[in-house]
């Protein structure tokens, strides 16, 4: 098999030649450290992780960008790369230690949602700067699209304290902020589906370490339905990542249609029940540790983390290795390089 074939045939459930191997991200240090010189590619940092943030009063944009250039993935054996399309937040910016994050969402009323611009899906420029990015990265690897559907967006341009009291007050500026994004999505996933894409890979957390940020009521009420229009238009395979513990909507998102789940963080959900009980309806993606392991362990519990979660979870096909959220900076160079020496070493188990 070649690369996209790989990552493909976990994904859609049947049996690979070898356990595939992919990360969300890298961000660009450690990218840096690992091939040892400067990156010029168009990759991901603290700047722009998040896509563009700003306020209502600025012209909103979409920044595509590269999850780990080809150079990195090459020496380190990956079989994809992602380009990262993301819509905007409308929050506040918080800058910190040169990177920037999002601080309180500005969708705080109906008059403020009517004054967001949300860029155009089908601005032809935008479009053929992606393609060019594709022609020009893409080679030997799959190439996924790094995006979002609707829920992550949402939450963050308006805030859990806002998305509370929209609720209870029924005030229908949270349906309509949803809407706006998932209609966004929907465009642009059908536009991305005319390109040399070969899975999307969709970033829309819902939950924190024990549980869900909003109840599962709510999440059905609000979010599936406008998920599911969002992935209507995506004729490839996606998995849905989010951080945290989401048990309680995992039946949800098969029902939606994810193809694979990411990325198992160890301390939220349950590695060998998420085999035992979704392992046969979902690609199971991710949780080598990047808290501990990746960040300050041995590189011989690197290696013993990696047999370990391929014996596991590698049974039956349905298993691509991955990091437990994302590679930061604060991960050792020298353990993302052993973690590559030991997928090389033990993902021959087909």
């Amino acid at each position: 098999m070649n690369k996209p074939e790989r990552i493909v045939a976990a994904l859609i459930g049947k049996i690979p030649d070898m356990v595939p191997y992919m990360y969300n991200t890298t961000m660009r240090g450690i990218q840096e450290r690992i091939v040892g010189h400067k990156i010029d590619g168009p990759t991901v940092d603290g700047t722009n992780i998040s896509g563009w943030i700003g306020r209502m009063d600025e012209e909103a944009r979409v920044i595509p960008s590269l999850s780990t250039v080809p150079e990195v993935a090459d020496l380190l054996g990956m079989d994809a790369i992602q380009i990262q399309i993301l819509p905007p937040v409308f929050a506040n910016r918080v800058v910190e230690g040169g990177s920037i994050g999002v601080g309180r969402g500005l969708i705080d009323s109906a008059e403020a949602l009517a004054s967001a611009r949300m860029p155009d899906p089908d601005d032809e420029k935008l479009l053929r700067s992606i393609e060019e990015m594709i022609r020009r990265y893409k080679g030997d690897f799959a190439l996924g699209v790094r995006t979002r559907l609707g829920p992550a967006p949402s939450i963050l341009s308006m805030g859990l304290e806002n998305i509370t009291t929209f609720y209870y007050d029924e005030d229908d500026t949270l349906f309509k902020t949803v809407e706006m994004y998932t209609d966004w999505s929907r465009k642009m996933n059908r536009n991305l589906c005319e390109m040399d894409f070969d899975f999307f890979w969709c970033f829309d957390d819902i939950a924190f370490t024990t549980s869900l940020l909003i109840s599962p009521m709510m999440f059905r009420e609000i979010f599936k339905e406008n998920i599911r229009k969002a992935v209507s238009t995506i004729n490839k395979p996606w998995i849905f990542h989010s951080d945290g513990n989401y048990s309680k909507v995992l039946d949800d998102i098969v029902d939606i249609g994810a193809y694979g789940i990411h990325p198992i963080e160890k301390t939220s959900m349950d590695t060998r029940w998420l085999k035992e009980n979704y392992g046969n309806r979902l690609c199971l993606i991710g949780n080598i540790d990047i808290d501990y392991t990746l960040s300050s362990g041995t590189e011989e519990e690197v290696e013993q983390e990696v047999r370990e979660r391929i014996e596991m979870l590698g049974p039956g096909g349905r298993y691509i290795i991955a990091d437990s959220n994302s590679i930061p900076d604060g991960c050792k160079a020298e353990n993302i390089i052993a973690m590559a020496k030991a997928v090389e070493k033990y993902r021959h188990i087909y």
